[in-house]
């Protein structure tokens, strides 16, 4: 025996009225005793990111949010019937997500009987009005699905079995994004390589935190938009950066070997001052190695080869007093400078703290 209509009823009205399963018949447990909660879930990709930017007017061309079928955009669509139902009762646009009148009643469906092939069905075609015509022939359209289904006991005259015409519809889809990663009132998180990068980003909002490569002293810095569409440093807000994170520590230090070159120990901001500068040889050089320790304006800049015996073990300290002046860190690189000479053998470790 099928399902009696009184049933299906009772499960909607408890599933949708009240987010409760249905357990029993409604003359032995109303909806509101029912226990068991059973709600609607929906998934992320259903959410429409960017519904708050849907005109409360269909637009007269289309957008980044709105694609328009209409015989004004050569788009009405011609729909296919679905060969598994009833002839001519219900047609597919294959397409999903349709405005619906909910945001306007411009959006409103239009829908037409015409022949095949047609580019100007609103034209040249019969409209259909989903309350029908008087002769019990509505229709209604499904928004989510896209999926149009004559619902009335008849067929209008114009698509009636027989008939050599087919269904156009005419409407709007949001084409916009889905999910919550970039809804409106959620930040999202962009990685710039500089900020001119992101100047030129008009998609990042007020509240989007911004990650920069290069802030423009050659290190990363970390941004809050104080606006859409930030254009300048003062449309942010500086949340942290290489210095303030203590990246760019207060002790840099490098292990080096007779024969290792040049050895980069690290940036230092503009104002910093190395304060100890400190070289332990953990192994002794022979031949005639020698370890300078500077930049490469002054290889020994803040300790000479004159304060070092690489012949024996041993730690050697030197306190500078230079002050590292360039904006870009980058220019502001200490190294150990290694001049290998004829040297087989030795090892140390480099130091240098600075304020």
């Amino acid at each position: 025996m099928a399902i009696s209509d009184s049933q299906k009823v009772d499960l909607l009205w408890k599933k949708v009225g009240f987010g409760k399963a249905k357990t029993d018949t409604n003359s032995n447990k109303f909806a509101p005793n029912e226990a068991v909660v059973s709600e609607f879930i929906i998934k992320t990709s259903q959410i429409w990111t960017n519904s708050g930017d849907v005109p409360a007017v269909i637009p007269a061309s289309n957008s980044s949010i709105v694609a328009l079928y209409t015989d004004a955009t050569g788009s009405s669509l011609e729909t296919t019937e679905d060969g598994t139902e009833s002839d001519n009762r219900t047609w597919k646009t294959s397409l999903t997500n349709w405005i619906p009148p909910g945001f306007g009643a411009t959006y409103q469906l239009k829908v037409y009987a015409a022949p095949t092939g047609l580019a100007n069905a609103q034209t040249a075609g019969t409209q259909l009005f989903e309350t029908g015509s008087g002769s019990d022939d509505q229709w209604y359209f499904d928004y989510n699905s896209g999926v149009l289904n004559f619902i009335g006991t008849n067929l209008p005259t114009a698509i009636g079995t027989g008939t050599a015409n087919v269904i156009y519809v005419a409407g709007a889809k949001y084409i916009g994004n889905t999910g919550i990663g970039e809804a409106e009132g959620a930040s999202q998180t962009f990685r710039k390589a500089t900020l001119s990068a992101v100047y030129s980003d008009a998609t990042i909002k007020n509240g989007d935190l911004i990650e920069v490569t290069d802030a423009g002293d050659g290190e990363y810095a970390v941004y809050i938009a104080k606006q859409d569409n930030p254009a300048s440093t003062g449309h942010l807000t500086l949340v942290s950066s290489k210095d303030s994170a203590g990246t760019d520590a207060a002790t840099l230090s490098a292990n080096v070997t007779h024969n290792g070159g040049n050895i980069t120990l690290g940036d230092v901001s503009a104002s910093s001052r190395p304060l100890s500068v400190i070289v332990d040889v953990t192994e002794a050089f022979d031949g005639s190695s020698v370890i300078t320790i500077g930049d490469d304006t002054n290889v020994s800049r803040l300790m000479g080869t004159s304060y070092i015996d690489l012949s024996a073990t041993g730690v050697y300290e030197t306190n500078p007093s230079y002050v590292y002046a360039d904006a870009l860190d980058a220019n502001n690189t200490i190294k150990a400078y290694v001049t290998q000479g004829t040297s087989s053998q030795g090892a140390a470790t480099v130091l240098v703290s600075y304020s």
